[in-house]
């Protein structure tokens, strides 16, 4: 699939449409008819819960459950909603891979580890292992959060509204409380941390009950593969849009940014010099503070289609993080980002073929 440079829009489809089978469907398709498409809007609503003080008890636990990467990158830059739209109009769901000029391309494993330090294997996270021991979620929250939520206040369609949590994570914590105090918030950190960056939906305002169950075993929660949940909302998310079924997007998209940023910084902002990376550190650090993105034309849509297909071979970061010392939770082991299987997020199963 080919694109013009000058004006941004797509002028050629697939040359082979027995593989990219559903190009009628494709977003590419309204670009190509129309010469436009509408800006995709990224929903996330964590960024305030890093304004809060947390107890460094509690940041052990967020380590342990397997959080320490995430936790390091610190408050996540503004979303760039252009960038992600050119992205979804290059995106295939037939190959799971975006479609560049160069070759194709896609996210695997290996830089949800590198960039987040999230675990690539390990136990699904499903439902599979909910035990019905609490006769209503008011109850489990208040054994597994150590509060109670108003179901008119602080719940919504079956869920804890991230108002709420955030709500409860301003509350000071002594030094010598039981430790099941500190896992407790603990809980609650996490929980805002997956609902609002790592697997957030399209209301951008609450997080299932169900995902409560995940952290019944503190001990055990560090088995999660979080690596392959968040990769298995991206690709979900990404293959919804470029069928253009959906506007407002759920997901890690941001993890998205930081892997175009990696990969390709002919689409970085302008302001963003020589990126250094700190030693131990997950490469997702080193974006830390960049909050800014302009609204400057340069800035569209258009401006990204045109650096997107004026990419060159040498412009396209291929082991962006070999010269990287990274610490062992953002160390790819085990191969995972080799390995052709299925990422799993609850009833989202997607395949990752990394070859």
């Amino acid at each position: 699939m080919e694109t013009s440079s000058s004006s941004g829009q797509l002028l050629y489809g697939p040359e082979d449409p027995s593989v990219l089978y559903l190009q009628k469907k494709h977003l590419s398709s309204k670009l190509l008819k129309d010469g436009t498409t509408q800006v995709f809007k990224v929903r996330r609503t964590e960024s305030k819960t890093w304004d809060v003080g947390i107890h460094e008890n509690v940041r052990d636990w967020l380590d342990a459950f397997g959080f320490k990467g995430v936790m390091d990158c610190g408050k996540s830059m503004k979303v760039d909603n252009e960038l992600i739209t050119a992205l979804i109009e290059r995106w295939r769901p037939e190959t799971h891979t975006f479609h560049l000029s160069i070759r194709e391309a896609t996210m695997t494993l290996e830089d949800v580890q590198a960039i987040w330090g999230l675990r690539a294997d390990g136990r699904v996270f499903t439902g599979r292992d909910h035990h019905v021991r609490y006769p209503d979620w008011p109850s489990k929250c208040r054994d597994l959060v150590g509060w109670i939520p108003d179901a008119s206040t602080d719940t919504k369609q079956g869920g804890l509204l991230m108002t709420a949590l955030i709500n409860q994570t301003r509350m000071p914590l002594g030094d010598d409380l039981p430790t099941y105090v500190y896992i407790q918030r603990a809980r609650i950190h996490a929980l805002i941390l997956l609902g609002g960056l790592i697997l957030p939906d399209t209301t951008g305002c609450k997080v299932p009950f169900m995902w409560l169950n995940a952290f019944e075993d503190p001990d055990e929660v560090q088995n999660i593969s979080w690596g392959s949940a968040a990769l298995s909302y991206l690709y979900h998310y990404l293959c919804e849009a470029s069928m253009d079924k959906r506007k407002e997007l759920g997901g890690p998209m941001i993890l998205l940014q930081l892997w175009a940023w990696e990969r390709m910084p002919t689409l970085r902002p302008a302001f963003i010099g020589a990126v250094v990376h700190q030693p131990y550190t997950p490469c997702g650090a080193r974006w830390k503070g960049t909050t800014h993105i302009g609204n400057d034309p340069r800035y569209s849509v258009e401006h990204y289609r045109d650096q997107i297909s004026l990419l060159r071979p040498d412009q396209f970061m291929w082991t962006p993080y070999a010269h990287c010392i990274l610490p062992d939770d953002c160390s790819d082991a085990n191969g995972c980002s080799l390995c052709d299987t299925y990422l799993v997020c609850w009833a989202y199963v997607e395949a990752h073929e990394a070859g």
